[in-house]
């Protein structure tokens, strides 16, 4: 799994058993193998200035990448080789086009060739070729693994875009889309002023001051949060062009008043959206943006009357990768998912595609 934030690629070697709602899981191993500089580099240069020979060379470059990833990843763990019967590979999204296109690159048939795996990849054009946005797609997942129960619960994974899942035990009950923001404007802003990929542990939003101002009129500037679901977005939407809607000078309070944001993006897309129709009492957090401990205090601040968790540190950050890999079991498996209530798909349909050795 590689996502939105180009930080590298997240490794989940998983055992399951069964399918849908029979889903049995268990992680064996995870570990995260990151992208070289250069290649971050290249990722953002072409997610700014696309150029079909940048394209290219990222197909090969990722493919070869996951390659060297799932290879290391058996070896420290190991696992045998021959113990794998499937690889379920996301790739890396470098454009997403909500309802016409959504890009995932890393050459598939590459993986396979050189593992002599199966791989299970391209899972989200044929949830646009049935009508649907194309994402979110794991909380179908969510459903398969936390729908068993009476309760009904709020999940948000922060990556560099932040999508939420509220759980019943009704599929069809089931809420989903992306809020905005999760980690990627941040790091956009803490790349530009202190040549940091990330803020570490939200240190340099805690030394700003939030201009509140700044965000009610951001937020009202900012088309996609008053959009109803069933909705998603990307990089191509909060990119540089967007950071700069904030024009403030000072880089703490700039780094803090955009935390302070996509905190209160997640909060508004609730309540508006989730809290006049669900009854959550608890809030469960995963993703890299659950590190940012400014970010969750900012969430907890705004919502003291919920119960705000974080998963564990293992869990939350490789969950995603998880999620893929049932996703990957869902298709061997020729079992259709049901997007409908997620992505606004006309229909149930077998997501992803099959490269083989």
């Amino acid at each position: 799994m590689s996502g939105t934030s180009f930080d590298g690629i997240d490794v989940a070697i998983v055992d399951i058993d069964g399918v849908y709602t029979n889903t049995k899981y268990q992680l064996l191993y995870a570990d995260t193998f990151e992208y070289p500089q250069t290649l971050k580099e290249l990722l953002t240069r072409f997610t700014n200035h696309p150029e079909m020979e940048d394209l290219a060379l990222l197909d090969w470059w990722i493919g070869k990448l996951h390659v060297e990833a799932i290879c290391k990843a058996l070896e420290k763990s190991g696992i045998s080789k021959e113990s794998v019967d499937l690889i379920s590979m996301h790739g890396q999204t470098v454009w997403h086009d909500p309802k016409k296109m959504s890009l995932q690159i890393g050459n598939a048939d590459m993986v396979s060739s050189e593992t002599g795996k199966l791989v299970v990849c391209d899972f989200r054009s044929g949830d646009i070729a049935t009508g649907g946005e194309g994402a979110p797609l794991t909380p179908y997942v969510d459903y398969i693994v936390f729908g068993k129960g009476k309760k009904t619960i709020l999940l948000n994974n922060i990556g560099g875009i932040s999508n939420v899942t509220v759980v019943t035990n009704d599929l069809h009950d089931l809420i989903a889309f992306d809020t905005g923001p999760g980690n990627v404007l941040i790091n956009l802003a803490v790349k530009r002023y202190f040549n940091l990929e990330y803020d570490p542990d939200g240190e340099i939003a805690s030394k700003g001051v939030v201009k509140e101002e700044v965000v009610h009129k951001v937020l009202k500037s900012d088309e996609y949060i008053h959009i109803s679901p069933p909705k998603s977005t990307g990089r191509e939407y909060y990119n540089s062009s967007f950071l700069d809607r904030f024009q403030i000078s000072d880089p703490y309070d700039l780094v803090a008043t955009v935390t302070y944001y996509t905190a209160y993006t997640m909060y508004y897309a609730y309540k508006r959206f989730i809290f006049p129709k669900y009854d959550v009492k608890y809030i469960y957090l995963s993703g890299g943006g659950t590190r940012n401990r400014t970010l969750v205090r900012y969430l907890r601040n705004l919502m003291p009357e919920k119960r705000i968790v974080r998963f564990s540190d293992t869990f939350s950050k490789y969950k995603e990768a998880i999620w893929f890999a049932i996703l990957g079991n869902e298709f061997i498996n020729s079992h259709p998912s049901d997007l409908r209530s997620i992505t606004g798909a006309r229909k149930r349909k077998i997501l992803g595609r099959l490269a083989v050795p």
